[in-house]
C-alpha cells in the first residue's frame, strides 16, 4: 500500500504497538515469568496511592523547571551569536554543536568523570578560585542540578538549529529600517528578533518539555541510579525500577501511560498557547 512509508512502519513497530501493548499490560499483574492475572484498574488506583509517584513526579517537575527555561534563553542567545557574520565563526558554531556528536550515554559516563568529587574537572576549577567543591552526584542539594546542566548542555545544539532557522526567516529590511529609527542592538533583539521567533520558543519548549521528562531516564539510572536517597529519581526511571527491579510489569505499564498522559497534557498547553499566539 502506497501510503505505508518505511518511516510509517517504523513509527507502528516501535511506538504504536508497545504503546498498546503497555495499554493492556496495565490491566493485568505479571512477573515476566507466570501467567498475567487480571486485576483490571487496581494498578491505577494504586498509582494514585502510592507516594513514590508523587515523590518522582515532583522530581520530574524539578528537572523540567531548572532545566527548560535555560535551555531556551541560552539556546537564543547563543543562537543569535553564532548567526553573525564574523571571522572565526565557524570554528565556534563547531565547537556549540559538539554535543549532538556524543549520545547521552557516553555523554553520562564523560560527566561523571567531570563531577567526580575527588579529580573532577568540575571541583579543579573551582578549587583554583579557592571554592571547595561538593560531592556533586552524592549529594542530596547539588546530584539534581548537577544532572541538569549535563541535560541543558546536551539539549543546545538542537535548540540552537532551530532558532537559527527561525533567525534566517526575519528579513533583513527590519532591522535596517530600525537601525535608521535609532534602534540599538539590544533594542532591536527584544523588540524585534525575539518576537519574530514566538513560534519557534513554543515548539522548543515543548520539545525540552519531553526531552526533560524523559532524557532525565537514562541520565539518572547511568550517574545516579535515581540516588542520593531519591533525589534524581524520575517518574520514567521509577517506572523502570518498577518494571525490572520489582517485576511488576503490569503496574510499571500503568506509570509509563501516567507519564504518557501528562506529556500529552503539556502538549496540548503548548498547542493551545500556539493557537491563542496565532490569533492574537
Amino acid at each position: 500500500m502506497a501510503f505505508l512509508t518505511p518511516g510509517m512502519v517504523a513509527f507502528t513497530l516501535f511506538v504504536i504497538i508497545p504503546s498498546l501493548g503497555a495499554f493492556g499490560l496495565s490491566f493485568f499483574s505479571w512477573d515476566l515469568f507466570g501467567t498475567p492475572q487480571w486485576v483490571g484498574v487496581d494498578n491505577f488506583t494504586r498509582l494514585f496511592r502510592d507516594p513514590q509517584v508523587w515523590d518522582s513526579l515532583r522530581v520530574t517537575v524539578e528537572f523540567v523547571v531548572l532545566g527548560v527555561i535555560p535551555t531556551v534563553v541560552v539556546g537564543f542567545m547563543l543562537a543569535v551569536l553564532i548567526n553573525n557574520t564574523m571571522r572565526g565563526m565557524g570554528a565556534l558554531r563547531i565547537l556549540y554543536f559538539a554535543p549532538m556528536v556524543a549520545s547521552s550515554a557516553v555523554a553520562a559516563v564523560l560527566w561523571s568523570y567531570m563531577y567526580d568529587d575527588r579529580a573532577g574537572v568540575a571541583n579543579r576549577v573551582l578549587g583554583w578560585v579557592g571554592l571547595d567543591g561538593p560531592a556533586w552526584l552524592s549529594s542530596t542539594t547539588w546530584a539534581l542540578p548537577a544532572l541538569t546542566v549535563m541535560m541543558i548542555w546536551l539539549a543546545l545544539p538542537l535548540v540552537m538549529i532551530l532558532y537559527l532557522a527561525g533567525l534566517q526567516r526575519i528579513p533583513a529590511d527590519i532591522y535596517a529600517a530600525a537601525a535608521l529609527d535609532g534602534a540599538g542592538r539590544w533594542r532591536q533583539l527584544w523588540s524585534i528578533t525575539w518576537p519574530n521567533v514566538g513560534t519557534t520558543t513554543i515548539l522548543v519548549t515543548t520539545l525540552q518539555v519531553i526531552n526533560f521528562v524523559s532524557g532525565s531516564f537514562e541520565i539518572s539510572l547511568i550517574m545516579t541510579n535515581g540516588g542520593p536517597l531519591g533525589h534524581t529519581q524520575s517518574l520514567a526511571l521509577y517506572a523502570y525500577q518498577v518494571a525490572f527491579h520489582q517485576t511488576e510489569m503490569g503496574y510499571a505499564s500503568a506509570l509509563s501511560l501516567f507519564q504518557l498522559v501528562l506529556i500529552g497534557l503539556a502538549m496540548g498547553l503548548f498547542k493551545l498557547l500556539t493557537r491563542i499566539r496565532r490569533s492574537a
